[in-house]
């Protein structure tokens, strides 16, 4: 009897940290679901496919550190660091598997700063094409999907991989069709000489249902008299515009402003000022969501709304008081997308393939040091859900120094570092490297005079700020003396 069994797998990843201080991820191969098909057609699953992992060899190859920033494509493409998971699969049983495999190779990195000079738009996903993916030494067709992974959320396997939805997320309020409508409004007859902190807010009441809102901007939301969500938003000049976004079907009547002498928007505060109403527009959600996208991006339409969705889902403040917070979205969805190679792997029963799979290399930096420490992390546990998992190798090809390593056991060998085991060890594998084999750390002195300089900056700024306000206070007082 003959049965086709699907697989999804999660292959050995780089998550892209940026530096200081923050750790890159690596993470290893997982299953997360399979089901086959008996001649019948009856449906057959279980808790492990029969797909097992007779031996991985991880090779890090880091002939040379990335520099904490780039400007220039091709120096950025030049880069070399990399590492390539080896797979020797093997299928048991008497039927053909076919296995959609992924592969999470991280946030793009914060020192790839490389902008088109003719636009000015930032460049991404020009690294994804470095290296390739084979089964049995011939490449196969990869895509590169993404997901929402916010970039200071360490991995959690199950979180990231049902972000990485095959079809546009929908749920009993989001869908691609919700009705989005824009409120555009201009503030006007704000005294902003006498309260330069003036501010404008609008008050959302409990229970709304089907309703979500969004402020683009929005500084600050508190509860007013334990009833009312007050939204508020910063006012820095007469005639700047604002737009609220309502999501849903029936949005109710348009948000009434009201103005404040500051950031704290308390009832009492109230000051004059008006929000004219410039116009309204209304879209789908997925429209709103594909506003900012770009194609160049390499990003697909559907990963892109669905990681604004998921967002979304993610920033909701509460029931009772529906506002989403996008801030994150504004300042650079791409700073918070997963990358993962997709590609699809068949193996016939009894048959042995080898997967070999590479990626570019992005560690942290750590520039404390003198010379700096850079530091990779990689998971092993996730390997634990194949049914078997055989001999592991970790080889380390570089010029440099093994300076720390969560695993003991590595061997100096040749150009690098070399460790064996018969099957997986209980933690993960974090080690550093740097050009010295005892990089120095600063003492407590030059900590505590810097620590002493970071200190006074903001002490700095408030008196710059202050002799300036009253610099100005003065000038004005003249001019008024004048006139």
């Amino acid at each position: 009897m003959r049965k086709r069994v699907r697989i999804l797998a999660i292959l050995t990843g780089i998550f892209l940290l940026p530096a200081l201080p923050a750790a890159p991820v690596l993470a290893n191969s997982a299953q997360s679901w399979w089901e086959g098909t008996d001649g019948s057609g009856v449906i057959v699953t279980g808790e492990s496919s029969p797909v097992v992992v007779e031996r991985e060899t991880l090779t890090f190859d880091i002939q040379e550190f990335p520099d904490s920033y780039y400007q220039d494509v091709e120096a950025f493409l030049a880069y070399s660091g990399r590492v390539t998971a080896a797979y020797t699969f093997y299928n048991p049983s008497d039927y053909t598997v076919t296995a959609r495999l992924l592969f999470p190779f991280g946030n793009r990195p914060d020192y790839d700063g490389i902008y088109d000079e003719s636009s000015g738009e930032r460049l991404y996903g020009m690294d994804t094409e470095k290296y390739d993916i084979t089964i049995e030494g011939e490449p196969v067709e990869k895509t590169v999907r993404h997901s929402l992974s916010l970039w200071y959320k360490p991995f959690d396997l199950e979180e990231n991989l049902a972000l990485l939805a095959d079809d546009y997320i929908q749920d009993d309020f989001y869908n691609p069709q919700l009705t989005v409508t824009g409120y555009t409004y201009r503030a006007d007859q704000v005294n902003l000489e006498a309260y330069g902190a003036a501010t404008a807010a609008f008050d959302i009441e409990k229970g709304l249902e089907d309703i979500v809102y969004y402020l683009p901007g929005q500084s600050g939301q508190h509860i007013q008299d334990g009833e009312r969500l007050r939204v508020e938003t910063g006012i820095e000049e007469n005639g700047e515009l604002f737009t609220v976004y309502v999501l849903g079907e029936h949005p109710p009547a348009a948000p009434e402003w009201k103005f404040y002498e500051d950031g704290g928007a308390e009832d009492g505060e109230e000051i004059e000022g008006t929000m004219i109403l410039e116009g309204t527009e209304t879209m789908t959600l997925r429209e709103f969501a594909l506003r900012d996208w770009n194609k160049q991006s390499g990003v697909s339409e559907m990963d892109w709304y669905n990681a604004v969705v998921s967002m979304m889902q993610q920033e909701t403040a509460a029931d009772d008081y529906p506002v989403v917070s996008l801030e994150r979205y504004a300042w650079g969805l791409e700073e918070n997308l997963m990358r993962w190679y997709e590609y699809e792997l068949v193996i016939g029963p009894g048959e042995r393939l080898v997967n070999e799979v590479t990626a570019p290399l992005y560690p942290s930096i750590d520039l404390v040091y003198e010379p700096p420490v850079y530091g990779y992390t990689y998971l092993l546990s996730p390997a634990k859900t194949w049914s078997e998992f055989g001999e592991l190798e970790i080889v380390i090809n570089t010029p440099y120094y093994l300076v720390e390593s969560g695993i003991e056991g590595f061997e100096k060998e040749g150009e690098g570092y070399v460790l064996r085991l018969d099957g997986l060890p209980d933690g993960e594998l974090e080690f550093t490297l740097s050009a010295s084999q005892e990089p120095e750390r600063p003492g407590n002195s030059a900590y505590i005079l810097t620590f002493g300089m970071l200190a006074a900056v903001p002490v700095i700024l408030i008196l710059l700020a202050a002799g300036g306000a009253i610099l100005v206070w003065r000038r004005r007082k003249r001019k008024k003396g004048k006139s």
